[in-house]
């Protein structure tokens, strides 16, 4: 016979339960001590004193910071002194600019003032000349009228003193220039203002009076009717009864009220002969009466 078996069946499941709960424990407990010593790594390198006990680490980074801190202002101060000297030299280029400028502007303020003095210098220069010229010019004249008053015959007085009136522009010929302005005289063709001059006598105002409208079948007929067509320049003529010739060119057109005897006066230093007529009113050169309220005067003055 064998040896007889020292565990039964039973014991033998016991012990094998046993020992696979025993390695169940233990294989918990590896575990549970292998999760924790994990999770307790961290809070030992917190706790080690790692910074406290290198503090040359601590000041490195102290003396970095303050050497980039230096940097920066150093960088900041170049920049700045860069920025300062830049606008030092736009100012100063600015400045040159204007005085450039102000420079070119006096310059050319001299420069037009100088044509000016030139331009003025030329104007007074032509005007002395005009001023020589127009001299001589009179002096000439002047040489030549006394040359004329030696060479021609004296003007004959007439005993007679009928004049005859010729107004080319107007379409009048030898009209006749009584003695007087009655109505008679008028009628006649026209009348000289006795009192006034005479052609013949140096310094005269000639004057003589025609109606507007005068009298049918008459010389008077509308004899200075168109009086008022007359301008400056236009041609008169007086002849006198030895058949001499007075010319005259208009040169005054006046109107004055019928009490103004002024336009009858001689005229200082001229020799002239005046047309008088009337007309309604000032300006009103058309209206044919009745009141004729205004004289109309045309002058002339005597050219030969």
């Amino acid at each position: 016979m064998g040896r007889r078996q020292r565990f039964s069946k039973g014991q033998r499941r016991m012990l094998l339960g046993l020992l696979a709960a025993v390695c169940l424990a233990l294989g918990a407990f590896v575990v549970g001590m292998s999760v924790l010593g994990k999770e307790s790594e961290p809070v030992r390198g917190a706790n080690a004193p790692e910074v406290a006990g290198t503090p040359e680490l601590a000041n490195g980074t102290l003396l970095e910071a303050r050497a980039r801190a230096d940097g920066l202002a150093a960088r900041s101060a170049v920049e700045k002194q860069a920025a300062e000297q830049e606008t030092a030299e736009q100012a100063a280029a600015e400045q040159a600019a204007a005085e450039q400028e102000t420079a070119e502007q006096a310059a050319a303020e001299q420069a037009a003032a100088e044509q000016a003095a030139e331009q003025a210098a030329a104007e007074q220069a032509a005007a002395e000349q005009a001023a020589a010229e127009q001299a001589a010019a009179r002096r000439a004249e002047r040489q030549e009228s006394r040359a004329a008053e030696q060479t021609a015959p004296a003007t004959a007085i007439p005993t007679d003193t009928t004049m005859y009136l010729t107004v080319p522009n107007l379409g009048l010929q030898d009209i006749p220039v009584v003695e007087g302005t009655t109505e008679a005289s008028l009628s006649a063709g026209a009348g000289h203002l006795s009192g006034s001059g005479y052609p013949w006598v140096e310094g005269s105002n000639t004057y003589i009076a025609g109606h507007r409208i005068g009298y049918p079948g008459t010389m008077s007929d509308r004899v200075f009717y168109s009086l008022p067509n007359l301008a400056a320049g236009d041609e008169i003529l007086l002849t006198d009864s030895l058949g001499q010739t007075y010319t005259y060119a208009v040169s005054e057109i006046l109107e004055v009220p019928i009490t103004d005897l002024s336009v009858t006066n001689p005229v200082p230093g001229r020799d002239v002969v005046s047309l008088q007529t009337c007309i309604e009113n000032f300006g009103d050169y058309w209206t044919e009466g009745p009141n004729w309220n205004v004289r109309y005067v045309v002058r002339a003055d005597r050219v030969s």
